[in-house]
């Protein structure tokens, strides 16, 4: 049960740091905010050594579930990402692919 504790804590220091990274900062800070706050929830907590993991199993399990339910109703149900942009993007690839299709002309050569 200690190498299971001594793996939460491990992670939970290795989380800390990496927000001393800008650029993981900037891209990760909440999901690391998120992992910190479980982290001290826990500590915190008088709990025992088997109510820790329990614990850490139900929030991680949890925060899995939000954040898959969040990505699937952003993507099937209110897609965020088709708007104009997106339209205007599109467009201008398959123009792009149309030109280069051109030059790609081959001549027709006369079958003996």
């Amino acid at each position: 049960m200690d190498s299971k504790l001594f793996w939460f804590l491990f992670a939970a220091t290795i989380s800390t740091f990496l927000r001393f990274f800008p650029k993981l900062k900037a891209r990760y800070d909440y999901g690391l905010l998120i992992f910190i706050l479980t982290f001290s929830m826990i500590s915190v907590s008088g709990y025992r050594d088997d109510e820790i993991l329990e614990l850490a199993h139900r929030r991680l399990s949890t925060i899995c579930i939000g954040g898959a339910t969040c990505v699937i109703i952003s993507i099937v149900i209110f897609p965020v990402w088709a708007g104009e942009d997106l339209h205007n993007l599109i467009a201008l690839n398959i123009e792009k692919l149309g030109n280069f299709l051109e030059g790609m002309h081959v001549p027709n050569k006369a079958v003996p």
